[in-house]
C-alpha cells in the first residue's frame, strides 16, 4: 500500500488532470486573502481573462459592483474558511463586463498538517437557463395579470383521477364558495344551469373522444339569484402513450355581451314591426286621398266637394305629422334638433297644442278641461318644441280614450318648477308597459295602436324635447280601463314677470294677404300653379317664375312686395337668386320667405344666412304662410324706417 506521501502526490496529479482537462468548469485556487494562485483553461473560457492576466489578482474583480459594495466575496471566503465550504449561486462579471449566472462551491484546502492554505473554486456558466427561467416566471406572470385583468378564470381537469381545479377567478365568476377549489367533473356541471349542462357535458365528451380543443357557453346561477353567462375554451393534452393525461380551459364572464345582443336582436325586432306600421301608416292617409281624387275627376256636387277637401286637408295633415315625426326623430338620434329658445307664456305653449289637437278631440267625441294658474307663467322655451310636446300628449289621450270620455290639461305652480299633466280616463297602461312607456317605437296595444294610427315614437319625442328643456316627464297609470296621466315637469323663467314686450305694432297688417303684388318662385310647376290659384283667390296680384334666375329677372322688373322663394332649382338655386336680389337696392324693401322640402335647422340657418325674412316646410298651411308673412312684412317696415 502506497504510503501517505504517495498518494497524496498522486492525487494532486489527478486534480491537476482534471482542472487542465476540464473546458465546462472554472477550476481556480485562491490564497486565504482571496487573490487568484491557479486558473484552468475551463476559468479563460467562462469568465474570459488569460491566466498570464488573472494570477495574484483579487477574485473579488469576478463578482459585480453590488455584491462587492455588500461585501460578499469577502463573505463568502469567510465561510469556505469556516466550515470548509460555500455555495455560491449568483451573477459574476467576465473580463469584457458582461454578467453571467454562475453556480458554484468553493472548498477549503488544507496541508498534510491539516493546516488551511488555500480554498478551491469550481463555478458553471449557467446564464441562459437563469434567463430562461426568469423569462418563464415573467410570463407566468403576466400571463396570471392579463387572466386578472381579462376577468378569466382557469381551471385543469386531471382525467385519471377525474379531479377538477378551479382558481380563485373562476370559483367567483361561477358564484361558488372559496371552499369548492377541488371537484369532480359531474360536481362541476351541477354548478351548470340545467338547461346547458348537457352541452357542456357533450363538448367534454366529444373533446376526450377525438382530441384537440372546444368552446362552449353556458349559465350559472349565483347564490343571489342571479344568471350569468360564461364562455369556456379549453384543450385535451395527451402522455407519451398517447393516453388522455389532462384537460385545462379558461373561463370568462360574457354576461354583458350577451344583454347587449339581446338588445341588438330587440332593437332589430323592433325595427322590423315599425317598418310594417310605417308602410301601414302611410298608406292609411293616401288611399282616401286617392279616391278623393277620384271623386273630384268625376264630378260631384258642391257639397260633397266640400266634404271631400275637408277629409283630404285632415289626411295630408295626418301624413305631414307623420313625417315631421320622423324627421323629429332622425335629428335626436344625430343630435341634430336645437332649440330657439325664448322667453314664452305657458299659456301661449298651452294655446298652440289645443289648436292642433282640439279637432282630433272633437272628433273622437271627447270633453277637454283646461285649468292653468290665473297669474302669467313664464318659460325659458322653445314655443314650437314645447307645443309639440303637449300636442302629442293631447293626441295619444284622444287616441286611447273611448268617446264620451274626458281629457283634463292641468298645470301646478312650485316655487321653481310647473307640473303640466294631461290626464284621460282612456284604457290606461298596464303596470308591466309603464317602464317602456317612452321608449322608441313602444307600443302599448298594438292592435289598438294600428287601428287609432301611430307610430310608437310620440312618446319617445316628448321625453326627449322635456329633457332637452331641463325638464323631466312622467307617466301613471292604475292600469287598464283605468285612464291614464303623463305630467311635464319643467323649470320657470327666472325673470317671471307679470307684463311682456309687445313684438311691434300689428294694427297695419290684419290684411297682410290681400291686394299684394307676390313673385311666386318654384320649379314643381303643379306647386307654383296651386299657390299662384291660392293667393289670388285672396285678391293680390301674382307672378311666376320656374328658376333663380327667371327669379332675379321678374323680381327686377315686377318689384314685388313679397316672394316666395323656392330652394333647390335649376340655373341657380333660391339661396343664390335671394342673396343677389338682396345686393339691389329696391331689393331690401322686398320680403322673402324661403318656401321648401328642407326643414333641418342647417336649412334653417341657411334661409337666415342668406337674409330670408322666414322658413315654410312645404306643403304649407294657410295659417302658417300668413303669420310668417306678417312678420316678414313688419320686419321689413321696421328695417326701412331705421334707414
Amino acid at each position: 500500500m502506497a504510503d501517505s506521501t504517495e498518494q497524496a502526490g498522486w492525487e494532486a496529479e489527478l486534480f491537476r488532470l482534471l482542472v487542465d482537462s476540464s473546458s465546462d468548469y472554472a477550476v481556480f485556487i485562491v490564497d486565504l486573502e482571496g487573490r487568484i494562485a491557479t486558473w484552468n483553461p475551463g476559468a479563460e473560457r467562462v469568465l474570459g481573462y488569460r491566466e498570464d492576466e488573472i494570477i495574484g489578482q483579487s477574485s473579488f474583480i469576478l463578482f459585480t459592483l453590488d455584491d462587492r459594495a455588500r461585501g460578499v466575496p469577502e463573505a463568502e471566503l469567510r465561510t469556505a474558511m469556516e466550515t470548509g465550504r460555500a455555495v455560491d449561486d449568483r451573477w459574476h462579471v467576465r473580463k469584457d463586463g458582461t454578467n453571467l449566472w454562475v453556480s458554484g462551491v468553493m472548498m477549503l484546502v488544507r496541508d498534510e498538517s491539516g493546516k488551511a492554505i488555500a480554498c478551491a473554486k469550481v463555478m458553471r456558466d449557467f446564464t441562459e437557463a437563469k434567463l430562461a427561467a426568469d423569462a418563464l416566471r415573467e410570463s407566468e406572470g403576466r400571463l396570471r395579470v392579463a387572466l386578472d385583468a381579462a376577468e378569466m378564470g382557469t381551471w385543469l381537469w386531471r382525467i385519471p383521477s377525474d379531479e377538477q381545479l378551479l382558481d380563485e377567478t373562476l370559483r367567483r365568476l361561477m358564484g361558488l364558495r372559496p371552499d369548492e377549489a377541488v371537484m369532480t367533473l359531474d360536481t362541476f356541471l351541477r354548478a351548470v344551469l340545467p338547461d346547458d349542462s348537457g352541452r357542456v357535458r357533450a363538448e367534454f365528451e366529444r373533446c376526450l373522444e377525438v382530441g384537440g380543443g372546444f368552446s362552449v357557453e353556458f349559465r350559472v346561477r349565483w347564490a343571489d339569484g342571479s344568471l350569468h353567462w360564461l364562455r369556456d375554451q379549453g384543450k385535451v393534452f395527451d402522455d407519451a402513450a398517447g393516453k388522455r393525461l389532462f384537460m385545462t380551459g379558461a373561463c370568462v364572464d360574457i354576461t354583458a355581451r350577451k344583454h347587449y345582443e339581446e338588445e341588438l336582436h330587440e332593437a332589430d325586432r323592433k325595427k322590423d314591426e315599425f317598418l310594417a306600421l310605417l308602410a301601414h301608416e302611410l298608406r292609411n292617409p293616401l288611399a282616401p286621398l286617392r279616391n278623393g281624387l277620384q271623386v273630384m275627376q268625376l264630378g260631384a256636387d258642391a257639397q260633397t266637394l266640400e266634404e271631400i277637401q275637408a277629409m283630404m286637408e285632415r289626411q295630408l295633415s295626418h301624413m305631414v305629422r307623420l313625417i315631421d315625426d320622423l324627421l323629429d326623430i332622425s335629428r335626436l338620434s344625430q343630435r341634430k334638433l336645437h332649440l330657439q329658445r325664448t322667453r314664452v307664456l305657458l299659456a301661449e305653449v298651452v294655446a298652440n297644442a289645443l289648436e292642433s289637437a282640439r279637432p282630433a278631440i272633437e272628433a273622437a267625441g271627447l270633453e277637454l278641461s283646461v285649468s292653468l294658474p290665473t297669474e302669467p307663467i313664464f318659460l325659458d322655451a322653445d314655443l314650437t318644441r314645447l307645443a309639440q310636446v303637449f300636442l302629442n300628449l293631447l293626441s295619444n289621450s284622444a287616441k286611447y280614450t273611448p268617446a264620451g270620455g274626458h281629457i283634463w290639461l292641468s298645470a301646478r305652480r312650485h316655487p321653481r318648477t310647473i307640473d303640466i299633466s294631461v290626464k284621460d280616463d282612456g284604457i290606461g297602461i298596464p303596470p308591466d308597459a309603464l317602464p317602456q312607456i317612452f321608449d322608441m317605437f313602444a307600443q302599448v296595444d298594438r292592435s289598438i295602436e294600428r287601428a287609432t294610427g301611430g307610430l310608437g315614437i310620440g312618446l319617445a319625442l316628448v321625453k326627449n324635447l322635456v329633457e332637452m328643456h331641463g325638464g323631466t316627464v312622467r307617466a301613471e297609470s292604475q292600469g287598464p280601463g283605468s285612464g291614464s296621466t303623463f305630467t311635464v315637469t319643467l323649470p320657470v323663467h327666472p325673470l317671471n314677470v307679470s307684463s311682456r314686450d309687445q313684438a311691434g305694432d300689428e294694427k297695419d297688417l290684419a290684411d297682410a294677404l290681400r291686394r299684394r303684388r307676390i313673385l311666386v318662385v318654384d320649379d314643381n310647376r303643379d306647386s307654383a300653379d296651386s299657390m299662384a290659384a291660392l293667393l289670388r283667390m285672396l285678391q293680390n296680384e301674382v307672378h311666376q317664375a320656374h328658376d333663380g334666375e327667371e327669379a332675379v329677372a321678374a323680381a327686377e322688373k315686377l318689384r314685388p312686395e313679397i316672394i316666395l322663394m323656392d330652394i333647390g332649382m335649376p340655373k341657380l338655386n333660391g339661396y343664390d337668386a335671394t342673396e343677389r336680389i338682396r345686393r339691389q337696392s329696391w331689393g331690401q324693401d322686398v320680403a322673402i320667405v324661403a318656401v321648401t322640402g328642407w326643414g333641418q335647422d342647417v336649412d334653417r340657418e341657411r334661409s337666415r344666412n342668406a337674409r330670408c325674412d322666414g322658413h315654410l316646410v312645404k306643403p304649407v298651411k294657410l295659417a302658417d304662410l300668413t303669420k310668417v308673412l306678417k312678420e316678414a312684412l313688419h320686419g321689413r317696415r321696421a328695417l326701412k324706417a331705421s334707414r
